[in-house]
């Protein structure tokens, strides 16, 4: 009996990493029991009616594990007293039990883990170090519940498969990557083994150690595979396969019960991006992304199926790849299914984390349908056979000329699982005991190495769990590096063979002379490509290597390991060696801050701290010197009123006891009394004024001093994260543009990619942004520029070409079409000059400002100037404002009616060359068809100058455009306190040349293919004009006239119904046509040679 489940949804919050820490990354992700909850990232807050309130989303569990945790001895991260923090076990016993008591029960189950790269997918499966992951945890509480088994007619068998998806290939991991089939292994569909690999490696197993070592031997080829391809891990999707079976005996007869645990390590879900999402056409061509993307695909719609949404008979697309294929009873299958989604925290990723969120959230209304697996082994053995025996008729029985026979690809097919029924009846009827017989005599014969002794190479990997897998061990005498066929049986292939860009047949040579290894790179072309500790080798120069060295063969990375000073492990674990940092070497001086410069930077840090806090305890000091000396003032007033009080009572105490005739005299002297009172009164408050007036003062100096102070230190700070950015930039950037010109010169093409740097410029007056670009050069002629998302993805169709090329030959991948061509882009003919300021605050102060403004390159070269003119218009209509209008503050401008004027008489100045060398085509480079284009306060559209066509450096636009706003507000008012950015473009000469002539090279190849076609379409007439009369009807089934071959030709005789016409030619790809352009710019004063037609014939 089926039952009916939905797919069990976790979430995992893992902690900031190093980067996150040190761009000062906000915290953006919370958790309340189930509910993980996504709060806006600031700049998305601030925006006006957008992004208020939090985004919530409730699964089965959510798993906090930012902080909270303390580290052990041992390396494991527990919980601290009172932390919510959910450690290793808690996520297995959350979700891993569940598993293994679904498969105990006989269900197939699956479980996999999604997010972005880096966002700790790998360590909830896998772990590290002492810290676990599920898929260990689970293989030991396998055999531990094996173990604690007492029924004597119950056994268990246990088999382990381990594959690999990567660019919609599957790879066993258990097989040597020389020892793989080129394409990998097919994932077919039988009626009774259903979905299957073929060929897959089963390796039967009795204990956590062995499972254990199958493991490590999949990550280790994995790791092989990697290196020598280039493949990275976020790329690629692993999955192992746990074949549990359970064994019972009772009244003389045997039951089965069988799961499939099935152990998902997806890709980086970041690489499954819309094309929209990089704006690269090829985003969703490149193989790699298919699967992901075919993944949320498939979770859509089975989703919608579920909720209602889909339109009846709605079709799940599994087939669209291999992943989804192999998931297909996980996703709405017969199957008990987790998914783990592992985020940042981080403010800087919020779209990739809502992203995976709402992923999560779609998958959690899976329906899937499991049912117990306990069929007996008897009945589908018998089944396998009957199956077997139906497709050997199928095969067998078809006649070659009937016309309902099956094709060739039906019958390979059929073949194919014919073969596979075969080898799955041939497992079945073996022993489990037998299995594990023949694995054990198999792993006797395999030669442990004692390699590991001598000096050795490491590779570094990015992911840790692939670091130090792959080695290479230098013995005495000679070890030759270079790139060697993985064939078996090739004699000339080198000890230390690597398939990637840059590396020679015969690369560098290895010497281990008495323990002294040292390397030595053939040729210049080979020390170009080959570094220790970041410097490049020089040509059969010998260097000696060190302990913890790292070399570099081309875009492989290797630590050097001397057994007698400590092991790989340790430099690792220690922080020794790192990829991140040998990866840094390899850029040389562009990508970081000397250790001077370090220095002096955080001296500056400090030194603007100190100041800020010495500006900031002033300021408290004289505050408090201000307050302590108005009480001492108020005092003596005090003191000096009660005196006064005093003396006045006295004088009015004996002025009583005088004669009447003396009052007068008195009430006169109580009338100057009174005003001498009053006197000191004013005389006391003016003084007081005077002491607030200086201490208000003097805390408003201070005041100024500690913002200056504090802005300094903030733009350092901003300074600071804007060079780390930038590095991260060219950490990522400057190596694979290396990669794509190695690969591109492999294929042997004329193009070659520079690494380019851009600052934006922003209205208010700050340089924004520097972006890194990789510029497309062909024979120094600037096509196009990538950003870095498109340039990743390029290059890893370029490693696809490399690889088809490998295999096939260059030949197959000369003539690419331009919609499968990695190097093909439409050529940016226009191009920004510069960008040039100026400000507006004359217009807020009322007066005329005409400026020649600096046009500044990208690169923050100036270009040439830009000639503006602004000035504010008064109330009739004249130019100036009039002494009588102007205002003394800019808030009395408030609700008037501001009208100015923007003339752009010309520019001056603009570059004849702008690339800084002498071009082919003359000075020309980007002053042509000159514009200029700038945005105003609100406007939606850029307001644009008219353009000035042909060559011209001192161009002449004779623009003007009053400005009128009424009335004025106070965001207008902050608006003229910035500055107007005038950007001017121009044509690239040069591209525009290489343009025209793909251009004319596809015209004339249409035409001549019109011209072709033409041809075959006569010839064809013609040869239908001398075709002899109708043949007569043709013998009934079962005649046979005599002669009746005789008169008809070889042709006719082999197809009578199909006679031989013309073949139509294989037109030549547009890749073709631009290869021709390329040539072209070369020689573009030479005469085109003509084309030479030929015959064609219509198949």
């Amino acid at each position: 009996m089926a039952e009916e489940c939905s797919v069990v949804v976790g979430v995992r919050i893992r902690p900031f990493n190093d980067r996150e820490k040190t761009l000062n990354a906000q915290l953006c992700v919370d958790v309340d029991g189930p509910t993980t909850i996504l709060q806006n990232p600031p700049e998305m807050a601030l925006e006006s009616g957008k992004g208020k309130e939090a985004k919530r989303f409730t699964f089965d569990a959510s798993f906090w594990s930012h902080d909270g945790f303390q580290v052990g001895s041992d390396g494991y991260c527990s919980p601290a007293a009172g932390s919510r923090y959910a450690d290793q076990r808690t996520v297995f016993e959350t979700f891993g039990r569940r598993i293994l008591d679904s498969a105990w029960e006989g269900y197939h189950c699956c479980l996999f883990a999604y997010g972005q790269t880096g966002a700790g997918k790998s360590y909830s499966m896998v772990g590290y170090g002492a810290n676990k992951g599920i898929v260990p945890i689970s293989c030991e509480e396998i055999f531990k519940r094996i173990s604690a088994n007492t029924d004597t007619n119950l056994t268990y068998e246990v088999m382990v498969s381990m594959v690999e998806i990567y660019n919609e290939q599957v790879q066993d991991l258990l097989v040597p990557p020389k020892d793989r089939p080129k394409k990998g292994l097919e994932i077919r569909e039988s009626q009774q083994l259903g979905i299957y690999i073929a060929g897959v490696s089963r390796r039967p197993v009795d204990s956590y150690a062995s499972i254990e070592a199958v493991v490590e031997e999949g990550t280790e080829n994995r790791t092989v595979g990697a290196t020598l391809m280039n493949a990275t891990s976020s790329r690629a999707h692993t999955v192992l396969t746990i074949e549990f079976k359970q064994v019972s005996q009772a009244a003389g007869q045997q039951g089965q019960k069988l799961s499939l645990i099935n152990l998902v390590d997806l890709a980086g879900s970041e690489k499954a991006g819309q094309t929209g999402a990089s704006g690269d056409r090829l985003k969703e061509g490149c193989a790699i992304n298919k699967s992901l993307s075919a993944l949320g695909n498939v979770i859509e719609k089975l989703a919608d199926k579920a909720t209602g949404k889909a339109k009846p008979g709605a079709v799940i697309p599994y087939r669209d790849s291999k992943l989804t294929r192999l998931l297909q009873n996980a996703l709405g299958g017969s199957s008990k299914t987790v998914m783990i989604c592992a985020i940042s925290p981080a403010s800087s990723n919020y779209e990739e984390t809502l992203s995976t969120l709402r992923y999560a959230d779609r998958a959690k209304r899976i329906k899937n349908s499991a049912s117990i697996n306990e069929n007996p082994q008897d009945k589908l053995i018998r089944q396998l056979r009957e199956e077997n025996e139906k497709l050997r008729n199928m095969v067998g029985g078809g006649s070659p000329g009937a016309n309902t026979g099956p094709s060739d690809e039906e019958m390979m097919l059929k073949q194919s699982e014919i073969a596979a029924l075969e080898q799955a009846l041939t497992e079945m009827q073996k022993s489990f005991a037998d299995r594990l017989a023949e694995e054990k005599k198999a792993n006797t014969k395999k030669e442990k190495s004692s390699d590991i002794k001598f000096p050795h190479i490491a590779n570094l990997n990015e992911d840790l769990l692939l670091t130090a897998k792959l080695k290479f061990a230098f013995k005495e005498g000679k070890t030759r590096v270079g790139r060697g066929s993985q064939e078996d049986g090739d004699a000339n292939a080198p000890e230390v063979a690597l398939q990637v860009p840059g590396i020679h047949q015969e690369h560098a040579i290895v010497e281990n002379n008495a323990g002294v290894v040292s390397l030595k790179a053939n040729d210049a072309e080979a020390a170009a490509t080959t570094f220790v500790n970041g410097t490049a080798l020089q040509a059969g120069v010998a260097v000696t290597l060190s302990h913890g060295d790292r070399l570099a063969f081309g875009q492989c990375i290797f630590v050097f390991v001397e057994p007698s000073k400590g092991k790989v492990a340790e430099l690792i674990n220690s922080g020794q060696v790192t990829y991140a940092a040998a990866r840094k070497e390899l850029q040389g001086d562009v990508t970081g801050p000397s250790e001077e410069e370090l220095k002096a930077s955080k001296q500056l840090a400090e030194e603007l701290e100190r100041k800020a806090r010495e500006a900031e305890e002033a300021k408290v000091k004289a505050k408090a010197e201000a307050e302590a000396l108005m009480r001492q003032r108020e005092e003596e007033f005090r003191l000096q009123m009660d005196q006064k009080q005093k003396q006045w009572e006295q004088e009015m105490q004996q002025r009583q006891a005088a004669e009447a005739s003396e009052q007068a005299a008195a009430a006169e002297q109580a009338r100057v009394h009174a005003e001498e009172l009053s006197r000191l009164q004013q005389d006391f408050e003016a003084r007081q004024k005077k002491a607030e007036e200086a201490a208000q003062h003097k805390i408003e100096e201070l005041e100024k001093k500690a913002k200056k102070a504090a802005a300094e230190e903030e733009g350092h700070r901003q300074h600071e994260l804007a060079m780390q950015k930038l590095e991260e930039q060219l950490m990522t950037v400057m190596p694979l543009v290396k990669e794509a010109n190695l690969i591109i010169q492999e294929l042997q093409r004329p193009h070659r990619l520079e690494t380019k740097m851009h600052c934006e410029l922003t209205a208010e007056g700050k340089s924004g942004a520097v972006n890194v670009a990789a510029a497309v050069m062909l024979n120094g002629v600037r096509l196009f520029e990538w950003n870095p998302e498109t340039l990743e993805n390029r290059v890893f169709i370029l490693r696809e070409l490399l690889q088809r090329a490998e295999e096939e030959g260059l030949e197959a991948v000369q003539d690419l079409p331009n919609e499968e061509d990695p190097l093909w882009d439409p050529i940016e003919v226009e191009r920004l000059v510069g960008v040039a300021q100026v400000l507006l605050e004359g217009v807020l102060l009322q007066v005329e400002n005409k400026v020649d403004a600096r046009i500044l390159s990208s690169e923050g070269q100036a270009v040439g100037s830009l000639t503006v003119e602004i000035v504010p218009i008064a109330k009739d209509g004249s130019l100036g404002i009039p002494d009588e209008e102007v205002v003394e503050e800019p808030e009395e401008l408030l609700g008037s009616c501001m009208k100015f004027l923007v003339s752009v008489p010309g520019a001056s100045g603009l570059p004849e060359d702008f690339t800084g060398h002498q071009s082919c085509i003359g000075n020309k480079a980007l002053a042509n068809d000159v514009r200029v284009e700038y945005n105003y306060f609100i406007d939606e559209k850029p307001h644009k100058l008219p353009t000035v066509f042909g060559h011209n450096c001192n161009p002449d636009f004779k623009y003007s455009h009053t400005f009128v706003q009424d009335p004025v507000t106070s965001r207008f008012l902050e608006y003229l306190q910035s500055k107007l950015v005038f950007r001017v473009y121009g044509r690239d000469a040069a591209a525009a040349e290489a343009a025209e002539e793909l251009s004319r090279a596809s015209i004339k190849k249409q035409e001549e293919a019109e011209q072709l076609k033409a041809k075959a379409e006569a010839e064809r007439s013609t040869e239908q004009e001398k075709e002899p009369a109708p043949a007569p009807p043709p013998n009934l089934p079962g005649e046979v006239s005599q002669g009746g071959l005789a008169n008809v030709g070889p042709q006719a005789a082999a197809e009578p119904d199909s006679p031989k016409a013309p073949e139509v030619p294989q037109e030549k790809s547009q890749a073709s046509l631009r290869l021709a352009a390329e040539k072209a710019v070369d020689a573009r004063n030479q005469p085109a040679p003509p084309s030479k037609s030929r015959a064609c014939i219509i198949l």
